[in-house]
């Protein structure tokens, strides 16, 4: 008995230490992986902007558009970036643009900031807004240029993964390996928690995020026992259709293949949807996932409830009745140009027997008054 309550005492204090960290900024940076274009020589290299140490600084070569770069590994809200200068030769980092996003390509990033001069050792901050992404890149553009930094820090909060409050659904499913073990959390191993469909043509895997969302980036992470080539050609749908069980929505990315055990993701830009899809075309094809997590903004659905009066002779309480009345109202919206409108009845109408008066009654009564 005694070990069972030391064991739910460790267990609740795990719980309450991980949501006081959810709450607390931190400096994404420290935990990150830096990279840069070119480094000058040993005891240069990136990691010196991450280190802690004012100590030392990275540099790279004087080249054309020079860059450094942090990959934070997740999707932050960053709310700054801090950036100390190097003790000599200060005017090296003039002009540098700060960029925060979820591309490796430069430039697909947004702007953060821009470092116009900044004195030797000195240290300045960036608000950036609560800006999402996975990377943090300072870079320099111009010829004959040499970038170089002593510190940078990116403080934020941790974005929140949509996958873990969805509902999974795969189009069949090997032995125990269920879809849902792929937004468990990676709390499985890699090689038993991991979703499968049975070989087939045409495999999927759905995820219902249960709102509609603009998801910004998607991760993925295959296993790593075996089998590393069962998510090669995934394509990866995001949308509202569930036609041809989600299958139809617009393609983010298209995954060409990812080593085992590791995680790639994948940005979709903004794109808005309820559905996260992945399917591999073709016959005899086998999806494996392993871990799953989506990164976006949102819901974006607006609700609006309206009351309406019918006179009608058909009995609205009848759900036949009440469904050939939506079908209606949706194509009279989408006459309007309303095409992305989904209309539900929030409760059953409610039946009221109008008395219906002839005319020869009218006229009777107007004038006896």
């Amino acid at each position: 008995m005694k070990k069972l309550y030391k064991f739910l005492w460790f267990l609740l204090g795990f719980l309450l230490v991980e949501e006081m960290a959810r709450g607390q900024e931190e400096n994404a940076a420290l935990w990150g992986q830096a990279s840069q274009s070119s480094t000058y020589g040993p005891g240069y290299g990136p990691e010196k902007a991450v280190d802690g140490s004012l100590a030392s600084f990275t540099h790279t070569n004087q080249e054309t558009n020079p860059w450094w770069r942090v990959d934070l590994l997740k999707v932050y809200k960053v709310n700054r970036v801090t950036i100390t200068n190097r003790p000599t030769s200060a005017d090296r980092i003039n002009g540098a643009v700060i960029r925060i996003g979820n591309f490796l390509a430069i430039y697909n990033n947004t702007i953060c900031g821009v470092i116009s001069t900044l004195g030797a050792s000195a240290t300045t901050t960036f608000s950036c807004g609560g800006m999402k992404g996975r990377y943090m890149v300072v870079h320099l553009a111009g010829n004959l240029k040499i970038l170089s930094i002593t510190e940078a820090g990116v403080y934020g909060y941790l974005a929140e993964n949509l996958a873990g409050a969805g509902a999974a659904i795969q189009s069949s499913t090997s032995a125990d390996w269920f879809a849902e073990k792929a937004i468990d959390r990676g709390l499985q191993q890699f090689y038993t928690g991991c979703s499968s469909t049975l070989n087939e043509t045409n495999p999927w895997w759905r995820l219902d995020l249960r709102d509609v969302y603009r998801v910004s980036e998607v991760v993925f992470t295959n296993r790593k026992d075996c089998c590393a080539e069962q998510i090669n050609g995934a394509e990866i749908r995001i949308g509202n259709s569930l036609e041809n069980n989600g299958t139809n929505n617009p393609i983010c990315a298209v995954i060409p293949a990812i080593p085992a055990g590791e995680s790639y993701s994948y940005s979709c830009d903004g794109m808005e949807g309820r559905y996260v899809n992945l399917i591999i075309p073709g016959d005899k094809k086998i999806l494996t996932l392993c871990e799953v997590k989506v990164y976006g903004e949102g819901p974006c659905l607006k609700r609006s409830f309206v009351k309406l009066l019918f006179h009608s002779s058909n009995d609205l309480t009848d759900s036949t009745m009440r469904e050939n009345v939506l079908k209606q109202l949706g194509s009279a919206l989408a006459d309007r140009g309303l095409t992305n409108v989904t209309l539900r009845w929030s409760q059953t109408p409610k039946q009221e027997v109008m008395r219906k008066v002839d005319a020869d009654k009218r006229r009777c009564d107007r004038s006896m008054q």
